[in-house]
């Protein structure tokens, strides 16, 4: 085992782990037969995997209702603190976040979860924060999910509690306008200095704000040119800088890498094209707020996205042979993304082919 100070994203300048692993389908809305199902036994598999492949982090989506469509795409999902502290106790270097939905978990009783996870992992546990954006979600548990700016204001508080609980040895009491807790003491404590390590989204601005105050990591997609990917992250880094913060970038990507990029964009087609499950890629689109905007695009765009939802639930695409993906990747990590969140069409069988060709050819580049 490594020595426990290496258990962190300070191993590698560029930081990779897999992401959605713990859904059915993963981040591939796709009728392809091999297609992810995201059992137990899968993800153990894919986590000793990518343990072994000294790959940085499993970062699981928090989801309660799938998307429909044919295979119900997420619908079969692995709740992520339960879900971390089994990888936790299963592996030996590479760390677990857990993904969590600030409304539906109560701070005192998800500070104690994610200590107990902390443990097990012997500081390997990581925590994303989630302030609620799905409403079918919300109903399905009898959650009111709150207007945008309070979702924030809500998991300001909950962040407050949950880091008083984790930091305080005395007891504390806390009220705000979402949250009441009186004599709350926790014991024990996580075993890293502070806390867990905290990744936050942030598309928009209240929810930059928030990630820049309280992260560690900031999750941004890519939507923009790689060109303006250095920018983008410039103004987000001097946001957290005003908060005192020092953040590192996060983004989510899918990967299909086969010896010739024609092969690559064959299977890519194949997979999130020809057999993507349409009835969750328009739901997929949907939900994402596309649609009010997407019937105006031009044929080439529309059927891109609708690739790009199929493929990695929007997540960006890096298609290609060994030396595109590892040149890509460089790329992007140059323009300032430190770790990638990566999805496969089937984590098993295609990780090792990642592992073997592109994984040596970052080490030679002194990224990894």
């Amino acid at each position: 085992m490594e020595d426990p100070a290496l258990r962190s994203f300070d191993r590698h300048s560029l930081k990779l782990g897999l992401f959605g692993l713990n859904c059915s389908g993963g981040l591939s809305a796709t009728l392809a037969p091999e297609r992810w199902e995201g059992t137990w036994s899968q993800n153990l598999a894919a986590a000793k995997m990518a343990d072994e492949a000294g790959l940085d982090f499993l970062l699981p989506l928090g989801r309660w209702k799938g998307y429909g469509g044919e295979t119900d795409h997420n619908g079969g999902s692995l709740e992520t603190l339960t879900w971390a502290a089994g990888i936790l106790a299963a592996t030996e270097n590479i760390m677990a976040f857990g993904t969590v939905h600030v409304p539906l978990f109560n701070p005192i009783v998800a500070a104690k979860q994610m200590v107990t996870a902390d443990q097990i992992g012997a500081g390997r546990f990581g925590l994303n924060i989630v302030c609620g954006w799905n409403e079918d979600e919300f109903n399905m548990a009898g959650v009111e999910m709150n207007a945008h700016e309070k979702r924030y204001e809500q998991g300001q508080e909950w962040v407050d509690i949950v880091t008083q609980a984790w930091t305080s040895d005395t007891p504390f009491d806390y009220a705000g306008d979402h949250y009441s807790v009186t004599g709350a003491l926790m014991k024990p404590k996580p075993s890293t200095k502070d806390r867990p390590m905290i990744v936050s989204a942030g598309s928009s601005d209240r929810g930059r704000a928030f990630a820049a105050r309280n992260s560690d990591m900031m999750f941004t997609g890519i939507r923009t040119a790689i060109d303006d990917i250095s920018g983008d992250v410039a103004s987000l880094k001097a946001e957290a800088r005003g908060y005192g913060r020092d953040i590192g970038m996060f983004t989510n990507c899918y990967i299909v890498c086969r010896p010739t990029r024609r092969e690559a964009e064959e299977y890519h087609d194949y997979y999130a094209l020809e057999m993507a499950d349409e009835g969750a890629v328009t739901s997929l689109v949907a939900r994402r707020n596309q649609r009010g905007r997407f019937d105006d695009l031009p044929e080439d765009m529309r059927r891109n996205l609708r690739q790009r939802a199929a493929g990695g639930n929007g997540a960006y695409p890096i298609i290609g042979d060994p030396d595109d993906v590892a040149g890509l990747l460089i790329r992007l990590h140059e323009a300032g993304i430190d770790a990638f969140a990566i999805g496969f069409a089937n984590y098993t069988e295609h990780l090792p082919y990642f592992r073997d060709e592109v994984l040596p050819r970052l080490e030679v580049a002194g990224v990894r």
